[in-house]
Formats: C-alpha cells, sequence, structure tokens
C-alpha cells in the first residue's frame, strides 16, 4: 500500500468522514484514525481532510477518495489502481482487491465508523397478482409501483404490404422456400419503434439476468442512463457477477451516488438470483426511465418469447397481429387471402372499434371522428411512428372502460395490461 508514488494530480480531493467531521465541529487537517497494513507492517495517519500519511514515513502520504462502485467506503491510493488497489470498507477494514486473486482482508482502521447508505437499496418489488401481462408463458404480474391501472392500454403494431414484402423477399433460401425465422426477425423491425426493438434485442441477445438488466436500463434511459450502463456493461464484462472487484473497474471513475445504487442494487438482487430490470428501476427511481404501459407490456412479452419473434409480436401486437403473421406464412404476402393486403385484419379490427364507438357515443362525438380519421391515415402509412398510434392508445385508454361492443373491440386490436377480477 505504497501511497508516495500515486499521481496526486490526478486525484480529486473532497471532503471524507463527514461523521468525524461533524463531530470536530471544524474542518481542519485533524487527525481521526489510524490505518494498518498487518501484511506489511505499515501504519498509517488518517487526516478530516482524507489525507493518509504513513507513521515515520511523512513523505509517503496521498490522498483518499470515496469509492465510486459504493461497494467499499474509501479507495486509498494505489500505483495500480485497475490491477492492485486497496480500499477502507463500511466496516472500517482494510481490504486489497487483486484484477486476478480477488478481494482480502489485509488490515482495519480505527476510525468513526460510516454509514453505509447503500446497505439495504434494494426493496423486492409487490405485486398485484390480478394486474399483468398475459403471455405464451403465462400471466405475468407487473409490480405494483410502476402500474397505472388507468391506462393500461399499449400500442398497435402493423405494418405496410410493402414492408411485409421486402420481409419476405429477403427470407427465401436458395430453394425459394421461407426461412420463417428470418422472416418474424425482419417483421419485427417493420412492426416495432426503435425502443421496442431494442427492448427486444436486449431480450434476445443477453445471456445472462445482469446483462439483460444493463441493456434494458440504457434502452429505458436518457444520456445520463446509456453512460452508466457503458460503464456497468464494461465491469461486467470484465468480472461477470463478481462483484467484489467491481471497484477495479470503477477506479477513476466520476463518484456518483446513483451509480454506487445501482451497483448495489444489482449485488443485492444476485444473492437471491433475482437480477431484473423492474427491480434495478424501482431501486433507481421509476421515474427516471421509460416505464410505461407500452413499454411494460413489451418487456414481459420480450422475456416470455425468449427472443422468438411470432410469439413475442402475438404477445405485444394483440390477437390481430398473431392473426395477421399467421396469414404470411400460410398464403404469403398481398391479395385477399395474404397478410397485411386488403383483408388486413388489423385494419379492419380498428374500424370495427370505430363503428362500436359510433354505435355507443354518435358518429358527431369529437372522439369518434378523431379515431376514424385516425385509421384512415394509418391504413395508408403503418408504422411504428405513425402519429395515429399514439391515438389509438390515448384513445383506448379513455373509452377502454366503456361497456359491452366498445371494450371488447379494443380489447381484440390494441395490447393492454390485463386487469383480472
Amino acid at each position: 500500500m505504497n501511497t508516495k508514488t500515486l499521481n496526486l494530480s490526478k486525484c480529486k480531493p473532497m471532503l471524507l468522514f463527514v461523521v468525524a467531521l461533524v463531530t470536530l465541529g471544524t474542518y481542519g487537517q485533524q487527525p481521526i484514525g489510524t490505518v494498518t497494513d498487518d501484511v506489511r507492517r505499515l501504519s498509517f495517519t488518517l487526516y478530516s481532510d482524507g489525507m493518509l500519511v504513513q507513521d515515520g514515513n511523512p513523505a509517503n502520504r496521498g490522498m483518499t477518495v470515496r469509492d465510486p462502485s459504493g461497494f467499499m467506503h474509501l479507495m486509498i491510493p494505489s500505483t495500480t489502481p485497475h490491477l492492485n488497489a486497496f480500499f477502507m470498507d463500511w466496516n472500517n477494514r482494510v481490504v486489497e482487491i487483486d484484477s486476478y486473486r480477488g478481494a482480502r482482508i489485509v488490515g482495519r482502521c480505527l476510525c468513526p465508523l460510516p454509514t453505509n447508505p447503500y446497505a439495504n437499496v434494494y426493496r423486492a418489488p409487490q405485486y398485484n397478482p390480478n394486474v399483468g401481462i398475459e403471455t405464451n408463458a403465462g400471466f405475468k404480474p407487473l409490480p405494483t409501483a410502476i402500474v397505472d391501472v388507468n391506462r393500461p392500454y399499449g400500442n398497435v403494431m402493423s405494418t405496410s404490404e410493402q414492408n411485409a414484402q421486402e420481409c419476405y423477399a429477403q427470407s427465401l433460401n436458395s430453394a425459394g422456400k421461407l426461412d420463417k425465422k428470418m422472416f418474424g426477425n425482419c417483421m419485427i423491425e417493420k412492426l416495432a419503434g426503435s425502443k421496442e426493438l431494442a427492448i427486444y434485442n436486449c431480450v434476445k441477445n443477453a445471456k445472462t439476468p445482469e446483462e439483460q438488466t444493463i441493456c434494458l436500463f440504457e434502452a429505458l434511459g436518457g444520456d445520463k442512463e446509456r453512460e452508466i450502463a457503458q460503464k456497468l456493461q464494461e465491469c461486467y464484462s470484465t468480472y461477470g457477477k463478481d462483484f467484489s472487484r467491481y471497484p477495479l473497474c470503477m477506479a477513476g471513475s466520476v463518484t456518483d451516488g446513483e451509480v454506487a445504487k445501482i451497483l448495489s442494487c444489482m449485488e443485492q438482487q444476485s444473492r437471491s438470483g433475482q437480477v431484473s430490470i423492474m427491480g434495478t428501476a424501482i431501486c433507481y427511481g421509476t421515474q427516471n426511465l421509460d416505464l410505461n404501459p407500452e413499454t411494460q407490456i413489451m418487456i414481459e412479452c420480450a422475456m416470455a418469447s425468449g427472443g422468438e419473434p411470432y410469439t413475442f409480436a402475438g404477445c405485444a401486437g394483440g390477437q390481430l397481429l398473431a392473426r395477421e403473421l399467421d396469414k404470411c406464412l400460410m398464403y404469403g404476402v398481398g391479395g385477399p387471402n395474404g397478410c397485411f393486403g386488403e383483408n388486413n385484419d388489423i385494419i379492419k379490427g380498428l374500424k370495427a372499434i370505430g363503428d362500436a364507438m359510433n354505435l355507443e357515443f354518435g358518429p358527431n362525438n369529437d372522439l369518434v371522428k378523431l379515431w376514424n380519421n385516425s385509421v384512415n391515415d394509418f391504413t395508408r402509412g403503418p408504422g411504428p411512428n405513425h402519429e395515429a398510434v399514439k391515438i389509438f392508445r390515448n384513445i383506448g385508454n379513455e373509452v377502454g372502460r366503456a361497456p359491452g361492443n366498445v371494450e371488447r373491440a379494443i380489447r381484440r386490436a390494441v395490447p393492454k395490461i390485463r386487469i383480472r377480477l
């Protein structure tokens, strides 16, 4: 544990040991503890500003800093912090972490005991067993913290005949036979928006729950979340689920309490083998991620499908999309019998909703007129980013609780978070 050879110009000194400073009531170079390395038989004095000075060798000194990973309390200066580094943990033990051998306790700090703000950051999500997504793998409840039962509808998924024809042509093998998996994956790209596609690909391509969670965290967040996810992925690629070595990976990173919170949340979930995006999102703060109803539907359907495109589409896009894709496989694309042609079941379903609303609310109702106009627009150019998709979802949430034919028609055509009675 040699502090002398550290390039201190690269450190960012900061106030440390808040508990001790409060006790002292003043800030200054006051000794607040003794740090020992029992393996190397060295001792150091820790000062209230975070400076660490070797006893009997005052030229060997360096500034401790917060451990960005949050797994340890303080990081002690080291010449090779990414390979072999020293830390003080939240129990005042001196821990040496080696990139090859892992962590071992080598000493102690006779210092004021810090409070670990990340000790119990994870709380298992609470579920309502009657609110969730109907999938091929069964009913999947959603955490009560993210569900708005008053806005249960998701996005309509459809595409044009031309897009379907392109996918069909690209998916024929040398013998002219349709490669169903290739066609399904191509159709998912045409049916889903960029965020929905990112969610699907996270689930399909991830090899572990941790990889999946990091990927989904990036897909559901903004610029800050993408930056955090990239750092987490770097650490996971290097050390996997051995969280004891993550302080090495995080060494030199900017200290950010949110990163430490997420890492602690994932580590605490990992102990029980239940790492998930839902649990991590609740730790992090659901308000910071895009977890609206359509996203919740996409996540649960992607997980239940295991990345199988037809299963995913039938779950996330609803009954009518599943029927339309079946027609692609049976009769091809377009024409009177093929998919996404003149007898498109999705468009017919949307028109049936308009007819039911017309009978229920009258042809001059503003919502009825908006719905029917949106169906006409959608027919000419459907796609994941079409403005009509938002209108179908929003009107579905407004009138989906209407009695009789309206509710039944909407439920058949628009994906929905189900509330079991």
